[in-house]
């Protein structure tokens, strides 16, 4: 791995600094996240509901909220229909919840991964039938399948889509109604799913005059989803972000007390990493190998009972994930052992549960960094889960080939498809002849270093200035620093196959924790002595309500 320090003129630097009035150190890590004048720097470290754009400036939106709000008059039956992943599950609740504080009678319903899939069937029919539903709102899903659309159009229902994928058909003459930040002209294209639920329930609450304290209330229900589906730590994200972590320390939700306590988590020190690591797998648990709308009545639910049970169900999906994860891994591991320094990985079984392809897919991407897609078959039909690697653009490879796809959808650098059997064969060969020809070249891993920094001078103080930068994620990456003449004195390995390690290290008489992720197979015991240069990131953690620092070691050598 290659380390990319950034530098700068010092006179600029100094320059800057009196510009921003803040410190050279802090100065330099906004100039590296392209931030470059006093009103960005504002914008940046004190992000609040002013910064927000007008929800109006939706194509439809207008509409939408004309739509919802006759169902409001009319007391119609509304279902709100959300993905089974973290994003679609909590802007479902979050929306769920916004729209019956208004009176509404509202219910939802989130399809079964492994039973279902995401799509219009004659089951979800007859549960809109049954409960006389007329008006059906998607949440991060987008329904491209013109047939499903004329299904429930036949059957008097209105429907109304909200997400924040790329459009693959214009269905907008069968009387649809859409808001999506990646149709028309809305000025942040990164929002989640549940970023998008938020807005629109912005808009309605705008629209009647009502107060919108309850808005933000309720948006660590929306912080959890943005973290979950990795969308830029940038412009209205880091609002949602930033006061949805806040909440936290005395949220409304009653389920996510619970949850932080299981988890023995300080609320008042709770990051975005930490929802990405730990609280987010716990819902996606459910989705992935059993049932998400579980998930959206836990964050409903206000019955202790009723709680501890979904808890319960919660970490009983989470073993079988982490199983089925660990099973799945290991055997694309020892398949990757066998090849010669591969430029991408196309791989199928029909043993692979499909819910947890993505994850392992992600892993090992990132690992190797390069593209990845894993295929599950099952009833005749292949479901594939897909990362790519920074210039290869995955959905549009997908794109060139989407009339063999029965479904496909994502983003620039992580997509899924759904195929019938008897094309994946031919799906198979484009793919790989278009990641062989598309990543000839061998590409370095750049890890981005921010600045020279000792641990010797690392205090509370210095690092709570550093975590004005946060919440940080994906285009506000966690700042890393480089030190050198670094000494391990003691260190444990840990987690699969010993991929972890944690321990202490010394420069001169500080002596600082440390702990570093996939690093384990680095760090030998017979080289104790040897001196090391170091890239970390400082963190908290937490120690009942004590906190103290530590070191992400990213690498060293």
């Amino acid at each position: 791995m290659k380390w990319k320090l950034k530098n700068y003129n010092s006179n600029y630097l100094i320059s800057k600094s009196k510009e921003f009035q803040e410190s050279r150190l802090i100065t330099k890590l906004l100039l590296n996240r392209g931030i470059t004048t006093p009103e960005k720097v504002e914008e940046f470290l004190n992000p609040s509901e002013k910064d927000l754009y007008s929800p109006f400036l939706f194509e439809e939106m207008r509409e939408v909220v004309d739509r919802i709000l006759r169902a409001k008059n009319n007391r119609e039956k509304v279902v709100i229909y959300g993905d089974y992943d973290v994003d679609g599950i909590s802007g479902t609740a979050y929306l769920v919840i916004i729209l019956r504080k208004l009176g509404m009678d509202v219910d939802y319903y989130i399809p079964n991964r492994a039973h279902e899939g995401v799509g219009i069937n004659k089951s979800l029919i007859r549960y809109l039938k049954k409960r006389n539903a007329k008006l059906f709102i998607t949440v991060d899903i987008t329904i491209n399948d013109r047939n499903e659309i004329k299904l429930l159009r036949d059957n008097n229902i209105d429907v109304i889509i909200t997400d924040h994928h790329r459009q693959i058909e214009n269905i907008s003459d069968l009387g649809v109604l859409m808001v999506n930040p990646k149709v028309g002209n809305y000025p942040n294209k990164n929002l989640s799913g549940s970023g998008v639920a938020f807005k629109l329930a912005d808009a309605i609450y705008e629209v009647i005059g009502a107060d919108k304290k309850i808005l933000y209330d309720y948006i660590d229900i929306v912080m959890i989803g943005t973290v979950a589906d990795v969308v830029p730590m940038t412009d209205e994200n880091r609002f949602i972000i930033k006061k949805g972590l806040s909440n936290l320390k005395e949220t409304k939700i009653k389920g996510l007390k619970y949850i932080i306590n299981y988890l023995r988590m300080n609320p008042q020190n709770i990051t975005a990493s930490d929802i990405g690591f730990y609280i987010a797998p716990i819902f996606n648990a459910l989705g992935r190998v059993d049932n998400s709308k579980m998930v959206v009545n836990f964050f409903i639910q206000e019955d202790d009972e009723k709680l501890y049970s979904i808890i319960e169900e919660m970490k009983r999906a989470n073993r079988m994930r982490r199983y089925f994860e660990l099973e799945i891994y290991d055997e694309i591991e020892r398949k990757i052992q066998k090849l010669n320094n591969p430029k991408y990985i196309f791989m199928k079984s029909r043993k692979w549960h499909s819910g947890v392809i993505g994850v392992v897919c992600s892993r090992i991407s990132i690992k190797y960094n390069i593209p990845v897609i894993l295929v599950s078959i099952k009833n005749g039909f292949g479901k594939a889960s897909c990362r790519s690697i920074e210039g290869l653009n995955i959905f549009n490879i997908l794109n060139d080939v989407s009339d063999k796809l029965e479904r496909f959808g994502g983003h620039d650098l992580a997509a899924g498809f759904l195929v019938s059997e008897k094309h994946l064969n031919q799906i198979e060969r484009y793919l790989k002849h278009r990641l062989l020809n598309a990543n000839k070249k061998n590409v370095e891993k750049v890890l981005d270093v921010d600045s020279k920094l000792s641990i010797e001078g690392m205090n509370k103080n210095k690092l709570l200035d550093i975590n004005r930068l946060s919440p940080f994620g994906l285009d506000n990456q966690e700042p890393n620093f480089i030190d050198n003449n670094i000494s391990f004195i003691s260190f444990t390995k840990f987690g699969i196959n010993n991929r972890h390690f944690k321990g202490f290290v010394r420069k001169n008489d500080r002596i600082i924790s440390v702990i570093g992720y996939n690093l384990g197979h680095k760090l030998k015991s017979r080289n104790m002595t040897k001196k090391y240069s170091i890239v970390y990131t400082p963190v908290f953690k937490s120690v009942h309500s004590d906190l103290f620092i530590e070191l992400k070691i990213k690498d060293f050598n």
